[in-house]
C-alpha cells in the first residue's frame, strides 16, 4: 500500500502533499516526521522546527471542513538553500579568507565555483588549492548550517636582500679566550692559557660573502611588492695580508704572525720578544705584538698594535695594546690619589681609585691577580684569584676565578664599570670594604646602527620620490589632451602605489630595529659563595646598597631595574 504522504519541490520551496480523503489518524505528526526523514528532501530547512506538527493539525482542520475529498492537501513546509560562500580580503591585500556554510538540501561548493568567485574579485595570485579542497569537502560532508573558514589565497611578502658580510676563516688573536687549560686528569693548569693564534703566509684569513638580491613579493590581486637588494661593502686587506690570486673574495696572510680582524679587514701583526722591560730597555712602542718573558718594572710603558704577553709581574707600569693583554703572574700597584697624611675617602660612594698600574686593551685582559690597578678592556677582564681595590672599565664580562657558579675568586673594594656580567666567589670583605659596581646598558650593534641609518636614508629618498609623483599628478590636471592626461595619470598612480608600498615596508623595518634598541639583555653579578656589607650597585639614578652578610646571591639589572635574587 502506497503512502498517502509525498513531497515535491518547486524552485526552492518544498511542498508536502497528503492524498484527499486520508484519515487524520493516518497522518499524525509522528507519521509525517518519519515520511519526511525518509524523503530525498530531508536536508532542506523546515520553515519552523514544529512545521510537521503544525501540518498535521492543519490537515485535521481541513479534513473536517472540506467536503471534497478528492483534492490533495498541499502546503509549503521547507526551503532548499545552496551552500553559501563569503570572501574576506585582509586590509593589506595579503590574505583572502573564505567562509563556507553548508546548504540545506542544495548544491555543495565546487572548486570551479570558488575559483570563479575569486576571479570575480580579481583575486588571481597565491591561490591555496588545499584550502579550497578543504572547503569543498566541508560543504559536501558536514551537516547543514555548519560553517568553516579557511585561507584560499595568500600573498607573499617581499624579502630584502642581505648585505655583503665577512666570514673570518681563523680565530681572532685579540679575541682569544684567555682561561686556564685542563690537564688530562681534569685539573687546571693556571700557567697555560691556551695556544696563541698564529698564521703562515698564504693561509686564508677572511672571506667575503657577496650581497644577495631582494626577492619581490605580491598581493592576492597580483600587484608586485618590491624588495630592496642588499648593500655591498668594500673588501680591504690590512698590513701583512693581501687578496688571494685564486679567489678575489678571500684575503690571505702575507707573513707569519697574529691575525686580528676589523669588520671588512684583517691584518697580521709581527711579534717582538723581550726578557724584561725596565730602564735598560726603555719604554716599548711596537707595531705588532710584544712578548715579555719576565717582568715589566715600575714606571715603564709598553705600547703595541697587537697583543701583550707578560710572563712575570707588572709593577706600577702601564700597558697599552690594541689586542689582548696577558699577565701570567700579577699586577701590583699603589694609590696615587692619597693625601700626604695617607688619608683618602675610599668609603665615599663616588670614589674612583687613581692607581699606578694601568692596562688598556682593545681586546681582553687576563692576569693571575691584581691590586690597585686600572683595567680598560673592551672584551672583558679575567683574573684567576683576586681583584683588590682596582678600577675596571669594560664592555665585556668580569670573571674572577672562573665563570658562572664555578667562580671562586674574590672581588674586594674598588670601582667596576661594565655593561656585561660579573662572576666571583666572594664579593666584598668582612670589614665592609666599599665595593662599587656601575652598570650601563650594552652598546648597540654597529651593524644594526648602520642598517638603521641605511633604512632612514632609503625612507627619505622614497618620501621625496612620492612628493615628486604627487606634484606630477597635480601638473597632469592642466593637460588639455584628455588621452595623454589619463595615460600619464595612470602611469603616475601606478608608480606612486608602488612607492607607498615600499614606504610602508621601510617604516615597519625601522620600527622593528628601534624596538630592538629599546630592550636590553639581563645583566647579572653572580656571587657563588659570600656577599659582605658595603656593596653598592648603581645604574643611572638608581642604586642598590647591600647592608647585610649573604650567602651565594644573584644581583640583576633587568628591564632597567636593579634587583636581588637567590642563587639556585
Amino acid at each position: 500500500m502506497s503512502s498517502p504522504v509525498s513531497f515535491r519541490v518547486s524552485e526552492r520551496d518544498v511542498y508536502i502533499s497528503i492524498d484527499g480523503g486520508t484519515s487524520p489518524s493516518d497522518v499524525k505528526a509522528e507519521a509525517l516526521q518519519k515520511a519526511w526523514q525518509a524523503s530525498e528532501f530531508s536536508a532542506a530547512k523546515l520553515l519552523d522546527p514544529q512545521m510537521l506538527t503544525q501540518t498535521a493539525t492543519k490537515y485535521a482542520q481541513h479534513f473536517s471542513k472540506d467536503s471534497n475529498k478528492s483534492i490533495p492537501f498541499q502546503v509549503i513546509i521547507a526551503e532548499i538553500f545552496d551552500a553559501d560562500l563569503k570572501l574576506q580580503v585582509s586590509d593589506d591585500d595579503m590574505r583572502v579568507t573564505a567562509s563556507g556554510i553548508v546548504g540545506y538540501g542544495g548544491k555543495a561548493l565546487t572548486q570551479e565555483m570558488i575559483i570563479s568567485a575569486l576571479r570575480e574579485k580579481n583575486i588571481t595570485s597565491g591561490i591555496q588549492r588545499k584550502g579550497i579542497e578543504a572547503l569543498v569537502e566541508h560543504t559536501n560532508e558536514a551537516p547543514p548550517g555548519a560553517e568553516m573558514s579557511v585561507t584560499v589565497a595568500k600573498g607573499k611578502h617581499p624579502i630584502n636582500g642581505s648585505n655583503a658580510r665577512f666570514k673570518p676563516l681563523v680565530d681572532d688573536a685579540r679575541k682569544r679566550v684567555l682561561r686556564p687549560q685542563l690537564r688530562e686528569d681534569g685539573t687546571a693548569d693556571m700557567r697555560d692559557l691556551g695556544a696563541q693564534v698564529t698564521v703562515d703566509p698564504g693561509q686564508p684569513l677572511l672571506q667575503k660573502i657577496p650581497l644577495s638580491k631582494g626577492r619581490p613579493g605580491f598581493t592576492v590581486f597580483g600587484q608586485e611588492l618590491e624588495a630592496m637588494d642588499g648593500e655591498d661593502r668594500d673588501f680591504a686587506p690590512g698590513e701583512g695580508t693581501k687578496i688571494s690570486h685564486d679567489d678575489p673574495n678571500v684575503i690571505i696572510a702575507d707573513r707569519t704572525g697574529l691575525p686580528s680582524f676589523n669588520g671588512n679587514s684583517v691584518q697580521v701583526d709581527d711579534v717582538m720578544q723581550l726578557n724584561n722591560v725596565d730602564v735598560s730597555t726603555g719604554h716599548v712602542k711596537f707595531k705588532g705584538s710584544v712578548i715579555v718573558t719576565g717582568n715589566v718594572s715600575e714606571g715603564m710603558k709598553v705600547t703595541c698594535t697587537g697583543d701583550i704577553t707578560v710572563g712575570g709581574y707588572v709593577d706600577s707600569a702601564e700597558l697599552y695594546a690594541d689586542g689582548n693583554i696577558t699577565v701570567q703572574k700579577g699586577c701590583i700597584g699603589r694609590l696615587l690619589n692619597a693625601s700626604e697624611t695617607g688619608e683618602h675617602d675610599e668609603d665615599a660612594d663616588d670614589w674612583i681609585p687613581e692607581v699606578s698600574t694601568k692596562l688598556v686593551a682593545g681586546g681582553s685582559v687576563w692576569c693571575a691577580y691584581a691590586q690597585y690597578s686600572f683595567f680598560d678592556a673592551k672584551n672583558g677582564v679575567h683574573t684567576n684569584k683576586q681583584l683588590t681595590h682596582c678600577h675596571v672599565v669594560t664592555k665585556g664580562p668580569l670573571a674572577i676565578g672562573g665563570e658562572g657558579k664555578a667562580a671562586r675568586g674574590k672581588l674586594i673594594g674598588g670601582t667596576i664599570e661594565t655593561s656585561d656580567h660579573i662572576y666571583c666567589g666572594q664579593l666584598g670583605a668582612p670589614a665592609g670594604t666599599k665595593t662599587r659596581i656601575y652598570w650601563s646598558l650594552p652598546p648597540h650593534d654597529p651593524q644594526a646602527v648602520s642598517h638603521l641609518n641605511h633604512l632612514r636614508s632609503s625612507l627619505a629618498k622614497l618620501i621625496a620620490r612620492a612628493k615628486t609623483l604627487q606634484q606630477g599628478l597635480e601638473r597632469c590636471k592642466s593637460l588639455e589632451d584628455e588621452a595623454k592626461r589619463v595615460q600619464y595619470q595612470q602611469k603616475l598612480h601606478g608608480e606612486l602605489k608602488k612607492i607607498k608600498s615600499r614606504i610602508t615596508t621601510t617604516r615597519i623595518s625601522i620600527d622593528s630595529v628601534l624596538e630592538a634598541f629599546e630592550t636590553h639583555p639581563t645583566l647579572r653579578t653572580m656571587v657563588s659563595r659570600e656577599v659582605f656589607p658595603g656593596i653598592l650597585f648603581i645604574f643611572k639614578e638608581k642604586s642598590l646598597r647591600i647592608k647585610e652578610h649573604r650567602n651565594g646571591t644573584m644581583f640583576l639589572l633587568e628591564d632597567k631595574q636593579l634587583r636581588v635574587d637567590s642563587l639556585l
